[in-house]
């Protein structure tokens, strides 16, 4: 059994730059005297902010822990998706640059329950969540899209799996 959980820094940064951007919104609404429909849009966009804030304290309390026999969340919305009930595996990668050799992937994982359990490489041990996730993929025969299995290859990490016809 392993334990994950997502870096300090990898979290600050989110914080700082989803505080900003509240900032920078919230206080025009709060403090000048505007036209309603710019303030309704800045309110809207500055809910997106708080929200992203918020999704960024969820993470920061969430830990993976993984085993042979599955993965859990443990946090304030816990959730577990046992291995052999691995229906979906989702690997994506997001570029942040225009020659994309900077950036982060995104797993999404679900059960044939509907669980859904989604983690980002930031997490720390990410590699050996992939490892167990891509060998239960393995393992039940699941149809890889073939972004997640090019991105698999590109992590390092061969399932033996043919992409599946989207």
């Amino acid at each position: 059994m392993s334990l994950h959980g997502y870096q300090k820094g990898s979290i600050t940064g989110d914080y700082v730059r989803g505080g900003l951007g509240f900032a920078v919104t919230a206080f025009p609404v709060a403090f000048a005297p505007m036209i309603g429909t710019f303030q309704i849009v800045f309110v809207l966009i500055a809910l997106v902010f708080a929200g992203f804030i918020g999704k960024t304290w969820l993470r920061a309390q969430t830990r993976f822990e993984v085993d042979d026999a599955g993965i859990r969340a443990l946090g304030p919305l816990g959730k577990e998706i046992r291995w052999p009930d691995l229906a979906v595996m989702d690997l994506r990668y997001y570029s942040t640059q225009k020659e994309k050799d900077k950036g982060w992937m995104h797993l999404v994982l679900k059960d044939r329950n509907g669980a859904k359990i989604a983690i980002e490489s930031t997490l720390d041990g990410f590699e050996a969540v992939l490892e167990h996730a891509a060998s239960a993929a393995s393992k039940n025969s699941l149809g890889l899209t073939q972004t997640t299995t090019d991105n698999l290859v590109a992590a390092g990490i061969n399932t033996g799996l043919a992409a599946r016809d989207l």
